[in-house]
């Protein structure tokens, strides 16, 4: 989930404007949303606890590690968020009779969590890039620069600010129960206090904003540390080193690539979000409620897809990357099989 408000005021109901077939839209969203996202996300919860296991086993003496370990918290996270909102959106629940509006109780329980731990995602993995850069740039002080203690208070720092505006948004927006003279019924609803709508907007800016930092942190990291792997490769094969140093160089190589890996499938998986946030900047109208809704939700639904993909993919890049990760994993395995 890229933006807070992409589930917020979606139906299959009749739509501002008609760019987009109602049958078309309705295979994207059950597609997308409900199959595609539901599978995903489940897998994707399964992969992350399988994660956790690995990295408590591994220890936490290794600052990368650490991070690892808060990400795939944070993946868990974004990732039980999709699955409600795929729950959510399947027509039998979203057509039910039921004691509440199903699209404000996703919009406040799914899409703003999942947004946050997007969010908290995206600076882990902007951390973790970062710390590899410093690697390049000051080798002989990232020991000291970038310690146990200090990778911590990184982490709960972006936990605490991320949730913090996460609150925030719960203290402007309210479930409570709202009569509508329309429908003649009585339904759980979002109510806003007071001033809470400009609470909301100013929390959403902050998302926002704050995936188009990391995802410009990220790409920019990439295009350095690749750099360097690229100006390594054509320096060792102009001159000899002693077996320590390939050695130490091997290892570093190793992780460079691993991180590597997690930042292009961040890019991939992020960038139709990031281009989706761009043009909903550029147009007022194209939002879920705008004149250019069903075209909204059409690309929300595949957008959203591959957003949960980025959390639910990294256990394919540790087992084959990490040779510590693959020996634990291996490990793990037969005794699930016997017991």
């Amino acid at each position: 989930m890229a933006s807070g408000n992409e589930t917020h005021g979606t139906s299959f109901g009749p739509r501002p404007s008609r760019m987009v077939n109602d049958l078309v839209l309705a295979i994207f969203v059950i597609g997308f949303y409900v199959i595609i996202l539901g599978v995903i996300s489940f897998f994707g919860i399964v992969a992350n606890v399988i994660n956790l296991i690995v990295f408590i086993r591994q220890g936490f003496k290794d600052t990368v590690n650490i991070s690892l370990f808060s990400l795939a918290i944070a993946d868990i996270g974004a990732l039980i968020a999709s699955f409600w909102l795929s729950i959510g959106f399947n027509p039998f629940f979203a057509n039910a009779c039921l004691p509440f509006d199903p699209k404000d109780v996703l919009y406040l329980t799914a899409g703003w969590p999942g947004t946050c731990f997007s969010r908290i995602s995206g600076w882990i993995t902007a951390s973790i890039m970062l710390e590899r850069c410093l690697c390049i740039a000051v080798p002989l002080k990232v020991k000291t620069m970038i310690t146990v203690k200090r990778t911590v208070i990184v982490l709960v720092s972006i936990y605490v600010a991320m949730i913090g505006a996460l609150l925030l948004v719960f203290y402007a927006l309210r479930l409570e129960p709202r009569y509508s003279p329309l429908k003649n019924e009585t339904k759980i609803r979002i109510v806003y206090i007071t001033n809470g709508f400009a609470i909301e907007s100013a929390v959403f800016l902050i998302n926002a904003f704050s995936q188009l930092i990391t995802f410009s942190i990220v790409i920019i990291c990439s295009i350095i540390l690749v750099q360097n792997l690229i100006s390594k490769s054509k320096w060792r094969k102009s001159t000899s080193s002693s077996g320590d140093h390939d050695s130490f160089s091997n290892r570093d190589k190793k992780i460079v690539k691993l991180v590597l890996f997690i930042a292009i499938i961040f890019i991939v998986c992020l960038s139709p979000s990031v281009i989706n946030f761009i043009a909903q900047s550029l147009e007022p109208e194209y939002t879920a409620s705008g004149k250019y809704g069903d075209l909204y939700l059409l690309i929300w639904s595949f957008s959203a897809s591959l957003s949960t993909t980025n959390s639910a993919v990294n256990i394919f890049v540790y087992y084959n990357m990490s040779s510590k990760y693959k020996q634990i994993l291996d490990k793990m395995l037969p005794r699930c099989t016997k017991g």
